[in-house]
């Protein structure tokens, strides 16, 4: 592939994922940066490599972190083309890190809920009951079938959850099935 093609992608590539990614060509021989996409690093075109021409046999397609001059994290890939160029590809992964430890601080809990606040609460036994379920049928809630579906609203039968006034109604729109078709599975299974 010719070095003005691999520009063409790299200036794609960084145009994408602007502003976490930049994108330099090394000219191996001359140890010198020939082509730089990016804002990551503020190096230039004709700015020094600095690249161990020893080393560069472990280098290829290997994915490897890296600090930036500014503390931020980057991760980056560095790739030999035609045994003359080394591309390296830096993306800036520190607001991912940031993310995951928020989610780690929104998603830990503090205890359980205030059995005060749910000992009447049949919904919500319900939806512990459905999520426990889907959970351990390695299920995706958000794409059953009307065979879980039904599967679903048997385990509810059998568990009772139909005794609470309002309950087929209710169970009927969380799962997404006609009322119906709720009354119908509950005849099916009264009847046995």
């Amino acid at each position: 592939m010719a070095l003005f093609n691999c520009i063409k992608i790299c200036d794609a590539v960084v145009l994408l994922m602007d502003p976490l990614v930049e994108i330099v060509i090394h000219n191996i021989q001359s140890d010198t940066i020939v082509y730089i996409n990016g804002l990551l690093s503020k190096r230039k075109v004709n700015d020094p490599s600095l690249l161990d021409k020893e080393g560069l046999n472990d280098v290829d397609k290997i994915v490897y972190p890296k600090i930036n001059f500014d503390g931020r994290l980057v991760k980056s890939v560095s790739i030999i083309l035609e045994e003359k160029w080394l591309l390296c590809i830096n993306c800036d992964i520190s607001i991912f890190s940031k993310m995951q430890d928020l989610s780690r601080i929104l998603l830990q809990s503090n205890g359980g809920q205030p059995k005060s606040l749910f000992i009447n609460d049949w919904q919500e036994k319900l939806h512990v009951t459905i999520h426990n379920y889907v959970q351990s049928h390695k299920l995706e809630y958000d794409h059953l079938s009307n065979t879980d579906k039904k599967a679903i609203a048997k385990h509810l039968f059998d568990s009772g959850a139909f005794k609470e006034r309002n309950a087929a109604d209710y169970i009927a729109k969380i799962l997404k099935l006609g009322r119906a078709t709720v009354f119908k599975y509950l005849k099916e299974w009264r009847a046995r």
